[in-house]
């Protein structure tokens, strides 16, 4: 479905990193599953986003605008900001995707995500929880460094308000003073975990840490096939 918005407001979430969360106003209420994306029009070139707000939220769309191609977020940044600014309309196609969180589900929840991927995870967090889903939640954010988890604090909260929320960020800087866990994501995935049976999992992030992740805990933590999604997987 084509849309039309504004943009709300742009919050600056990592000065150091040029992270930023984009608040957009739809013309019309949004009906969209959560873990599903939108592609906005930047002046006929299309970028997709993955929605970081909670589908009850229907009357704004929450993105989550960063990342490793550093030229192509600065592109997206001055392109919402410009938007802001002049209170243009911008267009927007929603929803898509099929990695949407299947809530008729009661297994245990696992949440993968690397870098700004927590958008997507986000939205199914937040829909779980104001739902109130019973079943454990783990999260798992895995970063650069600890200056990347822009929504650490956040987490960490809901993580002390709901017994069934547990929050594990990871960072790869090995030379950082850390107390909690290095490497990459699915390193820490791997080591805390054995059988991931009767897991639903989800991901979000590099197209190549969704592929690895896949392979390695079918193969070795015994996920289900079915049981596992990521709109990077229709491409594995």
């Amino acid at each position: 479905m084509s849309i039309e918005g504004k943009v709300k407001k742009v919050i600056l979430a990592s000065i150091r990193n040029n992270i930023y969360k984009v608040f957009i106003t739809p013309n019309n209420p949004i009906d969209f599953k959560a873990g599903q994306y939108v592609v906005v029009d930047f002046d006929n070139e299309k970028r997709s986003f993955s929605i970081a707000s909670c589908p009850t939220k229907t009357d704004e769309i929450e993105l989550h605008v960063g990342g490793s191609d550093r030229e192509k977020s600065l592109d997206a940044i001055e392109y919402f900001l410009n938007a802001l600014v002049e209170e243009s309309v911008i267009k927007i196609d929603v929803p898509y995707g099929d990695a949407w969180w299947r809530e008729e589900s009661e297994k245990t929840l696992l949440l993968i995500a690397g870098g700004t991927g927590l958008s997507y995870i986000s939205s199914i967090l937040k829909n779980c929880l104001s739902k109130g889903f019973t079943q454990d939640i783990y999260l798992y954010w895995g970063v650069k460094d600890s200056s990347f988890l822009y929504e650490d604090e956040e987490l960490l909260n809901l993580s002390l308000n709901n017994k069934n929320f547990h929050y594990i960020p990871v960072i790869e800087d090995k030379n950082e003073e850390w107390i909690g866990k290095k490497g990459t994501v699915l390193d820490a995935v791997m080591e805390d975990f054995t059988d991931l049976t009767h897991f639903d999992i989800y991901v979000c992030g590099p197209f190549m840490m969704a592929k690895t992740a896949k392979e390695k805990l079918i193969e070795e933590k015994k996920a289900k096939s079915e049981q596992m999604f990521a709109d990077a997987f229709a491409y594995v």
